[in-house]
């Protein structure tokens, strides 16, 4: 089959020039997995680009939580939950409003909701804004209204000067301008702007805000309902999408609404919600489980001895003076090395120490942008992140005379 689409033979060398440099496309060996190591090719390397962020997958009320469910509903309820929903799904959304402070709708993964949510609340006559550095889920999710005959621009990363001029300019001629940003961006770990975009939201009436807060999600904010929500309760003319796995460690995604109109359309006229399986009993089991959690007390627990992890990390950056694209707030750091093959370099010398981290290159990030994300679970010690951190200043300066 020929293949004509400049963007598919792009992509397709780049990720087949990963696999073949051994920095992509891998599969496990663990026989059983503890969380803090992987092993590939016969060698366990600690893994720093995990994101369950939390380390709850391995909580042991996690893991009965699916067994109990298994054991009452079976391995899976096969029905659109147009018709029916598991048990299990009543008392867990319940619990999700009482988390995040508005109308939950409980979605089967979180890139499914933005299908669901986005081309029902976005009409002929709206206009969308989307940051360039928003999740491609929801970009994707954005193609599907596009096609409706709704407008879309991107806008560069964080530009809220520009923001502003083009809400201006777009007012006198759309109904709604919607603004589609993350909350925590999944490759940088820097954090949108929520104050400042809420203060837009006050001043201009035709704003929506649609936010992508699934790498904020449990490790802050209070119950964990995550950084979005933390910094700007559910507001009139706002929508957060984030996610039950990551952080959380069960699986699905949700949708907070500020209305119950706008949870009914949604769950009502949604694709995904009609013709998509639901989350099977398994998951549902872990998520209730989880929700627990995050509704008592040890969360805060849980999330300092993490933000302790994050604080000794940009500790040792500053001290060896090495390069990250901004100093992180969140369990996710960017290494900014430019060159693809620069960033190759570094990171198979750090897999020879026995360091696993992401190689970021297009489409992840522009093409001189490429280098190393990494992240940091409560799987982490201490120890772990000061011999990470040892590993990355000796290897930089023979990476960086990688040109070619």
């Amino acid at each position: 089959m020929a293949i004509k689409s400049s963007w598919v033979t792009a992509f397709d060398e780049i990720i087949t020039a990963g696999v073949n440099h051994g920095l992509a496309q891998h599969t496990t060996e663990d026989e059983f997995y503890n969380g803090r190591t992987i092993c590939l090719n016969g060698r366990h390397m600690v893994n720093f680009a995990l994101c369950s962020y939390l380390g709850l997958e391995l909580d042991k009320r996690l893991r009965q939580g699916t067994i109990d469910a298994v054991m009452r509903y079976g391995t899976q309820f096969a029905v659109s939950r147009t018709y029916l929903s598991a048990t299990p799904y009543k008392e867990l959304e319940a619990l999700l409003e009482e988390l995040f402070g508005g109308y939950a709708l409980v979605t089967p993964t979180t890139t499914l909701g933005h299908m669901a949510a986005l081309p029902v609340l976005i009409q002929k006559g709206d206009v969308i804004l989307i940051d360039q550095m928003v999740h491609n889920s929801v970009q994707t999710a954005a193609k599907l209204v596009k096609v409706e005959g709704v407008p879309v621009e991107v806008l560069p990363h964080g530009n809220l000067e520009l923001l502003e001029e083009r809400i201006n300019a777009l007012s006198p001629e759309y109904n709604h301008i919607w603004y589609l940003t993350d909350g925590v961006y999944s490759m940088f770990g820097d954090l949108a702007p929520v104050g400042a975009l809420g203060a837009l939201l006050q001043r201009y009436e035709q704003l929506h805000l649609y936010f992508d807060d699934a790498h904020g999600m449990s490790w802050t904010g209070k119950h964990g309902r995550g950084y979005v929500l933390d910094k700007m309760p559910i507001q009139e003319r706002m929508v957060v999408a984030t996610s039950l796995c990551k952080a959380f460690s069960a699986g699905g995604g949700v949708l907070i609404f500020p209305s119950a109109q706008m949870h009914r359309l949604v769950k009502n006229c949604g694709g995904p919600m009609i013709f998509s399986g639901p989350i099977q009993p398994p998951m549902l089991g872990a998520a209730l489980a989880s929700t627990r959690i995050h509704l008592s007390p040890e969360i805060e627990r849980l999330q300092k001895e993490l933000k302790d992890r994050i604080s000794l990390c940009n500790l040792l950056f500053k001290e060896y003076e090495l390069p990250l694209a901004t100093p992180s707030k969140s369990p996710i750091f960017y290494i900014k090395l430019g060159h693809p093959h620069v960033a190759a370099h570094m990171v198979k010398r750090l897999q020879d120490e026995g360091f696993y981290t992401n190689h970021a290159v297009y489409p992840a990030v522009s093409r001189r942008k490429s280098g190393i994300r990494f992240t940091l679970t409560r799987h982490h010690s201490a120890e772990d992140i000061h011999s990470f951190v040892k590993a990355i200043a000796r290897n930089l300066p023979q990476a960086l005379e990688k040109k070619s």
